[in-house]
C-alpha cells in the first residue's frame, strides 16, 4: 500500500510527457515562429499603450517575417494584428484589406477556428463603421459556425454582440429577439460579464419598447447576478431592490467576474428604469450606486452624471445642480471629442431650458441639428426636428420632419425582417443540416486526434483507479474512525446520566427510607422520577426503526415528551418526505430531536416546543422552536457540540438563536 502514492505520482508523470509530447502534426503547423512571436509581442505592447501607427509598424515587420518563413499561421496572425490595428486607428479601408487576407487564408486552409475569428473582426469592424448589415451579417455568420462546431458558449457571446448592434441601431424588436436568444445559451454557464450585457441590452429594448415592468424584471436578474443570488423576484420582493439593499448584498467575488465598470452599466439601466417609473428618489440612489463602480472609464461616469441631471430636472424642474451637471458632462463630451454624447447633451440642455428661455432652446437646438447634419445621421436629424417643431412651428422643417420620419421607419422595417427572417428564422430543415455538418465535423476531428486520445485516456483511468482507490481507503479509515468516536462519545454520555442521575437519585431515596419515614406518595413520586430517567436513557440507545415504520416512530417521539405541562406540536409536516432518504440520515435527525426534547425537558421549564420539518429542493428544513428559559453557548457547549457533530456528519448545517429567558430556536437544512 505505501508503494501507490509513488506509482500514481510516477503515472502521472508519464501521462503529462505523453499529453505534452505527443502533438500533432497539425498542432505544428499551427505553431508560429518564434522571431515572428517576438514582433507580435512588441505590436500588442504598443496596442495597449494605444500607440496605434507603432502598432502596425511592428505588425508589419511581424508579416514580412512570417512570409520569409512561409508560416502560413504567422500570416493569419499578422493579418488579424493589421486588421486590428488599423480599425482602432480609423483606418477602415486599410482594415477591411487585411481582414479579407485573414478571412481568404483561413478559408484557404479551412480552418473554421480562424474563420471565424476573420468573420468576427468583419462584424467589429463594421459595427465600428455604423454598417449594420454587413455588421449583423458577419457576427451571424459566426454564430452558425459556433453551432456547427458545438460551441454554444461563443454562439451565445455573438449572438450578444448581434443585439448590441442591433439595438445602436434602433432595431429594439429584433435585438431583444438576439439577446433573449444568448441568454438561452449562456443563462446556465459561468459566463457572468455576457449574461449581464445581454440583461444590459433588454433592458434597453424594452424601455425603448414601452415595456417598463420586463425591463424592470431584467434589471432584477442583472443584479440577482451580483448578489450572487438565484432567488426568484417573487420571492424577495420589489422593496428589496433598493440601492441601500444592493449596495450591502454585492458580491466582491462575482463583481470581480463581472468588472466593476459592467457593475456600474448595470446599477445605471435599474436607475433609468426607475426614472422611467417615475420613481425619482430611488433613481437617483442608484445612479449615485453606479459612479461607485467605475473604474478608469470617466466616459461611462459621464454617462451616469447625464442621467442623473435629467433625473433632477424632471424631478424637481429647472435648477441649477441639473444645469451644471449637464454643462459639466457636455464640456467633457466635447474635450474628448464624443459626437453622439456631444449631441444627447445638447438635446438635453434644450429640453432644461425649454420652459425658461426659448432663445437659448433654439440655440441649443441648432448646434444639435448642425451636430447630426455635419455627422450625415438621419435618426439624429429626426430627433432633433421632432425638438424643435414643438418649440418653433415651421412648414418646411415640419415637412423635413415627416419625410424623415416615414424613411426611417421603412429602413427599421427592411432590418427587422432582414435579422429576424433571413438569418434566425430557423425551421427544423436547417437545424438538421446544421446538427448533420456539425456531426461530419466532429467525426473528422476524432479521427485525427484517436491516437493520442486513446493513448492519454487509458493512462488517465489507470491514475483514475489507483488515485480513486487510495481515496476510498482513506474515506473508510476515517468512517471507521468517526464510528469507533461516536460509540465512545454515546457510551461516555450513557454512563455519565446512569451515574449523574440514576445512581443519584437512586442513593438519595435509599438514603431517605433508611433514615426517615416517608410518605408512600413521596416514595412513590420519586420512584416514577427514576422510572422516567431510566426510560429516557433506554430510549437513546434503543434501535430506531427507518423503514415505512419511520414515520410513526417520530411522532411517537414527540408523543412520549407530550405532558400536562408541555404541549409538543408537529406543524408542516408531509410523511411522504421520508421517501427516499437514507437511513443514517433519519436516525440522525431522529437522535438529534430527541436530545433537543430531553433537554427541553430537563432544563428549559418550556411550555410549548413548536417543530416543522419540510423537503424542498433537495434539502431537509427542520426547525425547533421552544418558550423556555434558554441557554448561552458557553452553558450548553458539550450538548450543543455533539449535535452539531451528528448534522455536520451527515454534511447537514445546524445554527441556533438563543438566549437566557428567551427560548431556544435551532434550524437544521441536510442534502437529500
Amino acid at each position: 500500500m505505501k508503494l501507490l502514492p509513488a506509482t500514481s505520482s510516477f503515472l502521472f508523470v508519464i501521462l503529462l510527457f505523453l499529453f505534452f509530447g505527443c502533438k500533432t502534426k497539425e498542432e505544428q503547423k499551427r505553431k508560429i515562429p518564434k522571431k515572428v512571436y517576438e514582433y507580435e509581442l512588441l505590436a500588442f505592447e504598443k496596442w495597449k499603450k494605444q500607440q496605434y501607427d507603432s502598432a502596425i509598424f511592428f505588425s508589419q515587420k511581424m508579416l514580412k517575417q512570417a512570409i520569409e518563413e512561409k508560416s502560413e499561421y504567422g500570416k493569419i496572425a499578422s493579418y488579424y494584428r493589421l486588421g486590428l490595428y488599423h480599425r482602432k486607428n480609423l483606418s477602415y479601408d486599410s482594415a477591411k484589406y487585411y481582414n479579407d487576407k485573414f478571412l481568404g487564408l483561413a478559408e484557404r486552409i479551412n480552418d473554421t477556428l480562424k474563420i471565424i475569428e476573420a468573420r468576427k473582426s468583419f462584424g467589429f469592424l463594421y459595427k465600428q463603421m455604423d454598417s449594420t448589415k454587413l455588421s449583423v451579417k458577419n457576427f451571424t455568420e459566426v454564430n452558425e459556425l459556433n453551432l456547427k462546431i458545438g460551441d454554444t458558449i461563443q454562439a451565445g457571446k455573438s449572438l450578444l454582440e448581434i443585439a448590441n448592434v442591433l439595438k445602436k441601431s434602433e432595431n429594439f424588436g429584433a435585438s431583444e429577439l438576439a439577446a433573449t436568444k444568448g441568454l438561452k445559451y449562456l443563462e446556465d454557464s459561468k459566463e457572468l460579464k455576457s449574461i449581464v450585457g445581454l440583461y444590459l441590452v433588454l433592458i434597453t429594448d424594452s424601455r425603448e419598447l414601452n415595456r417598463i415592468k420586463a425591463a424592470n424584471d431584467y434589471a432584477n436578474k442583472g443584479i440577482d447576478i451580483l448578489i450572487n443570488s438565484r432567488k426568484s423576484q417573487q420571492n424577495q420582493g420589489e422593496n428589496f431592490y433598493n440601492a441601500a439593499n444592493i449596495k450591502e448584498s454585492i458580491d466582491t467575488t462575482v463583481v470581480k467576474k463581472v468588472h466593476r465598470n459592467v457593475v456600474g452599466m448595470l446599477l445605471n439601466g435599474k436607475a433609468n428604469v426607475l426614472r422611467d417609473l417615475k420613481k425619482y428618489e430611488k433613481a437617483i440612489a442608484y445612479y449615485k450606486l453606479a459612479t461607485e463602480y467605475y473604474t478608469n472609464n470617466l466616459l461611462e461616469a459621464k454617462r451616469t452624471q447625464f442621467n442623473l441631471a435629467h433625473t433632477l430636472f424632471l424631478k424637481n424642474g429647472y435648477t441649477s445642480q441639473s444645469d451644471s451637471l449637464l454643462n459639466d458632462s457636455y464640456e467633457f463630451y466635447v474635450q474628448e471629442d464624443k459626437n453622439q454624447e456631444i449631441f444627447s447633451t445638447l438635446l438635453k440642455l434644450a429640453v432644461l431650458y425649454k420652459d425658461v428661455d426659448e432663445e437659448r432652446t433654439l440655440a441649443y437646438i441648432n448646434k444639435a441639428l448642425q451636430s447630426a447634419e455635419k455627422r450625415k445621421r438621419e435618426k439624429a436629424i429626426h430627433e432633433v426636428l421632432r425638438l424643435k417643431i414643438t418649440v418653433s412651428t415651421n412648414t418646411e422643417e415640419l415637412n423635413r420632419f415627416l419625410v424623415l420620419d416615414d424613411k426611417l421607419k421603412s429602413k427599421k422595417e427592411d432590418l427587422d425582417y432582414f435579422y429576424i427572417h433571413n438569418r434566425f428564422n430557423y425551421e427544423d430543415e436547417e437545424q438538421q443540416k446544421i446538427k448533420a455538418e456539425n456531426a461530419r465535423f466532429l467525426a473528422d476531428k476524432k479521427t485525427s486526434e484517436r491516437t493520442t486520445q486513446l493513448l492519454s485516456l487509458s493512462l488517465f483511468l489507470i491514475l483514475l483507479i489507483v488515485l480513486t482507490f487510495l481515496i476510498y481507503q482513506r474515506i473508510k479509515r476515517r468512517h471507521k474512525i468517526e464510528k469507533v468516536k461516536t460509540v465512545h462519545v454515546t457510551e461516555a454520555r450513557i454512563s455519565s446520566k446512569v451515574h449523574d442521575e440514576l445512581a443519584n437519585d437512586l442513593y438519595e431515596l435509599m438514603t431517605q427510607l433508611e433514615t426517615a419515614n416517608p410518605e408512600k406518595e413521596t416514595v412513590l413520586d420519586k420512584l416514577d422520577t427514576i422510572y422516567n430517567q431510566a426510560r429516557d436513557i433506554s430510549k437513546q440507545i434503543q434501535t430506531v426503526e427507518t423503514d415505512h415504520r419511520f414515520p410513526e416512530e417520530l411522532n411517537n417521539l414527540f408523543r412520549s415528551y407530550q405532558s400536562d405541562e408541555v404541549n409538543v406540536l408537529l406543524k408542516r409536516y408531509d410523511t411522504d418526505i421520508w421517501k427516499g432518504i437514507s437511513s443514517h440520515i433519519k436516525v440522525t435527525v431522529y437522535r438529534v430531536l430527541q436530545e433537543f426534547l430531553t433537554n427541553m425537558k430537563k432544563h428549559s421549564n418550556a411550555a410549548l416546543v413548536v417543530v416543522s420539518i419540510e423537503k424542498q429542493n433537495k434539502q431537509l428544513f427542520i426547525q425547533y422552536i421552544d418558550n423556555g428559559k434558554g441557554f448561552t453557548t458557553k452553558t450548553s457547549k458539550n450538548g450543543l457540540l455533539n449535535a452539531e457533530n451528528r448534522i455536520r456528519a451527515i454534511k447537514g448545517k445546524l445554527t441556533f438563536d438563543t438566549e437566557l429567558d428567551k427560548g431556544c430556536k435551532f434550524s437544521i437544512n441536510v442534502p437529500v
